[in-house]
């Protein structure tokens, strides 16, 4: 019998599903109705719909296998084809809800903490996703990669305006272009959905006119989900209803005051491959558009791309 020492507060009391997909430190459970559980090794953070164990364990692909049968009952999660039972009861609710930071008021030392985020990001990002192409670090590039900074070029300058006239179909129909957009278990363009709309839901609390904007703005997306597969479509539910990792709540926090913001950008960025980058670029925009489109690379001339239509919302100086 294995326990459980965090559980996050989307996970639902029950579920009938099966094994969706297994990996060393992590494992999906898909119900009946498409929603995804995640169990987690110990040493993992926390997520809105994840489980994450009290002990140390054998990696999660040597004793479970896609497909076999959950349940989730009475505090407990079971997988009988492999014999295992997860004691829930004694676990903590985690609530992946993010530190209000108020962007509107030209505070030097949150635009000082966020540039902090950026030369972070920028110096130690990986070669793939996002962040690459907006630090200017890739060169030439490939045909991929040049495709890839295209669709940026004329996603983030309708989602900048979008967002700055707080038009929930207009948000929406830039965000269109960038859902399953990129390499990635989670493609770029998803993870950098999820920073995004982490950033938005962190203004809301200093902001009437983004927290206005939320509702609506939830229900537009609902359709863009179906567009990505299964643990993406997980993500970016819960972070339409406000909910996200612990890694990226403890960037919010730190933006806001508590703790280093330098040690919690390079925790965020150990998330996966390039899903930690490719989330803080979107954190980083939907804070400051300008930050973003304003590369410290030398090499900034397809960074002008971004300029001209970004200029028209700056929330930090």
């Amino acid at each position: 019998m294995l326990t459980a020492d965090c559980v996050g507060d989307r996970v639902p009391a029950s579920l009938r599903g099966r094994v969706h997909s297994v990996f060393a430190s992590a494992c999906n459970i898909e119900s009946d109705t498409g929603e995804l559980v995640t169990l987690l090794e110990q040493t993992l953070g926390n997520s809105p719909h994840g489980i994450r164990l009290a002990a140390a364990i054998a990696p999660f692909e040597s004793w479970l296998v896609p497909g076999q049968h959950a349940i989730l009952r009475n505090a407990m999660l079971r997988v009988p084809d492999a014999e295992v039972g997860i004691e829930l009861s004694a676990a903590a609710r985690w609530y992946g809800k993010v530190t209000p930071v108020p962007t509107h008021c030209g505070d030097a030392t949150l635009a000082m903490k966020l540039r902090a985020v950026r030369a972070t990001l920028y110096e130690r990002a990986p070669e793939q996703g996002i962040a690459p192409l907006l630090a200017n670090r890739d060169g030439a590039g490939s045909a991929i990669s040049r495709a890839f900074f295209a669709r940026l070029a004329q996603a983030l300058p309708m989602l900048a305006c979008a967002t700055e006239r707080r038009n929930a179909a207009a948000v929406a129909a830039a965000l269109a272009r960038l859902v399953g957009l990129g390499p990635g278990l989670t493609p770029s363009g998803d993870d950098f959905i999820a920073g995004y709309l982490a950033a938005l839901w962190s203004r809301a609390g200093c902001d009437f006119g983004i927290e206005a904007l939320l509702p609506s703005l939830g229900d537009a997306l609902a359709p863009l989900l179906l567009r990505t597969h299964a643990i993406s479509r997980q993500m970016l539910s819960d972070a339409a209803h406000g909910c996200f990792a612990e890694h990226l709540v403890d960037v919010t926090r730190a933006l806001a005051g508590a703790g280093d913001v330098v040690d919690a950008t390079v925790r965020a960025l150990a998330s996966g491959h390039s899903s930690g980058a490719d989330t803080l670029c979107g954190l980083l925009f939907g804070y400051a558009p300008d930050l973003v489109a304003d590369s410290p690379s030398p090499r900034a001339a397809r960074a002008n791309q971004f300029q001209s239509g970004i200029g028209c919302t700056a929330a930090i100086a």
